[in-house]
């Protein structure tokens, strides 16, 4: 039996679905039996917890021979205090998951923020996650540390649709180590059936290739028919109070603010260098192809 959390996130549903591809014996747990229910329908069991609560999680992991898990959900905009928050599914999990008899394996998605340590905002539970997890004994874990999410492009493309410019604080020209869920999703995979081994616990992944919100902005007007379109960098202030004015908390605003920042100051950063294990297939033009047709 293998076991993903959070299965109806982006990257939980790309290791579900690609478990159940290979035909595996599938648990998806998610907080909505109604929103778990594509995966029923292949053939997976859905259990619906609650990511605080262990008693919950440990119903939901008990039988599992390997475990995805992850912190989510991954931001709360209207949140007060999400530090708490992410304490308190860190220390679901961490107990849920102790002592599980039949349970051999984990892979946990953490995230590249988890490489600087002083990492602010919603990636700031990344490295509690993995130390916490770390304290458990008698299983074999990898933390996934994966780059910049393709997937962060999505309000681009509404953008770039509607004006043909899209904006944001990572200035235009820095090199992204963008990478697909679904690739992420392959490899969790692999590592939790045993058909991948990693050489350390921690393992960077990135895309084939760097790419800049210059290189992604032209690439997405010319799929979405706005040919030309661009990128313009705007400062913490102005992206602060778009937050604010999209309903987020001042709390969250001021984290998911100095979170963007420390990747466009490159505090956040790839630490291990592209190789055959660390790189992933899809490029940023395949996902666009995917997404926007």
């Amino acid at each position: 039996m293998f076991v993903v959390s959070s299965a109806t996130s982006n990257t939980g549903s790309a290791v579900a679905d690609a478990l159940l591809a290979a035909g595996h014996q599938v648990r998806v747990l998610g907080r909505s039996l109604d929103r778990l229910q594509r995966f029923a329908d292949r053939g997976a069991e859905a259990v619906e917890v609650r990511t605080d609560d262990p008693g919950s999680l440990r119903k939901g992991f008990t039988g599992a021979r390997a475990a995805f898990v992850m912190i989510a959900p991954g931001i709360i905009p209207g949140s007060d205090d999400f530090p708490a928050h992410q304490r308190r599914v860190i220390d679901a999990h961490r107990e849920a998951l102790d002592g599980l008899d039949d349970l051999t394996r984990i892979v946990s998605l953490s995230g590249w923020a988890a490489n600087y340590a002083g990492a602010r905002g919603p990636v700031w539970g990344l490295r509690p996650f993995e130390r916490a997890l770390d304290t458990l004994t008698g299983v074999d874990l990898v933390h996934l540390r994966p780059g910049w999410f393709m997937e962060n492009t999505l309000p681009m493309i509404d953008e770039i649709r509607a004006t043909g410019t899209a904006h944001g604080l990572i200035p235009a020209d820095l090199p992204l180590p963008a990478i697909a869920t679904a690739d992420i999703g392959a490899v969790a995979a692999d590592l939790l059936t045993g058909r991948r081994t990693a050489a350390t616990r921690t393992l960077e992944l990135q895309g084939p290739r760097d790419v800049t919100l210059a290189e992604i902005a032209a690439a997405i007007g010319d799929a979405v028919g706005r040919p030309g379109a661009r990128y313009e960098e705007i400062d913490a202030a102005t992206l602060r109070a778009g937050l604010l004015a999209a309903g987020f908390s001042p709390h969250m605003a001021d984290g998911t603010t100095e979170m963007t920042s420390d990747v466009a100051a490159r505090r956040i950063a790839m630490t291990q260098p592209r190789t055959t294990e660390t790189a992933t297939p899809t490029t940023f033009e395949q996902w666009l192809t995917r997404t926007v047709h």
